[in-house]
């Protein structure tokens, strides 16, 4: 089981057209976070992995891979290796951002994280620093937080000439707003 916020299909999340997962909770309530609602370490939507492998599959012709976003997706690394695995057997990529840095996921007590990287293609790491925007990087949030390549899929030049990109979803009654406004 995972315990997510969203999963959608999004071109502001990584390169490409991806599914980007949100998970729900996390430690690190960093200062103006662009999730602040994903932080709280709460039950919000329980999701079998097969349901979300299956929806990977439903849609791998249409998709580049997948963004594990949050909240912080190495606290359920446990379950998302399951779906990092399904998604790199399938040919596509797998992109994680993390509050944490490369080094204390190497260290971290939390069940599995260490091995969620081995199938990760990209890793974008470090706490979000809102003192220190970044204003070069697509998709990075501030001048701390590097970027890890744990494949030849993609290197520097796919998040070069950052552009401030925003998707928006009309769902019933809500808004849903998802990418790295700045305003």
């Amino acid at each position: 089981m995972l315990n997510l916020a969203n999963i959608l299909i999004t071109e502001v999340e990584g390169p490409g057209r991806r599914i980007a997962i949100w998970t729900q909770g996390c430690l690190k309530n960093c200062k103006n976070c662009c999730n602040p609602e994903l932080i709280p370490i709460r039950i919000n939507k329980v999701v079998k992995i097969e349901e979300v492998n299956n929806y990977i599959l439903k849609h791998k012709n249409e998709i580049e891979g997948i963004t594990l976003i949050g909240g912080e997706p190495f606290l359920q690394a446990k379950n998302l290796i399951k779906v990092a695995k399904f998604t790199r057997d399938l040919g596509l990529s797998v992109i994680a951002f993390s509050g944490y840095t490369f080094k204390e996921l190497q260290n971290l007590e939390i069940e599995k994280a260490k091995e969620l990287i081995e199938y990760l293609d990209v890793l974008v790491d470090g706490e979000y620093d809102d003192n220190n925007p970044e204003d070069n990087r697509k998709w990075i949030g501030s001048k701390n937080q590097n970027i890890y390549f744990f494949s030849n899929r993609y290197s520097y030049k796919n998040f070069d000439n950052k552009v401030d990109e925003v998707e928006f979803r009309f769902c019933g009654d809500k808004i849903l707003l998802n990418g790295f406004p700045i305003f």
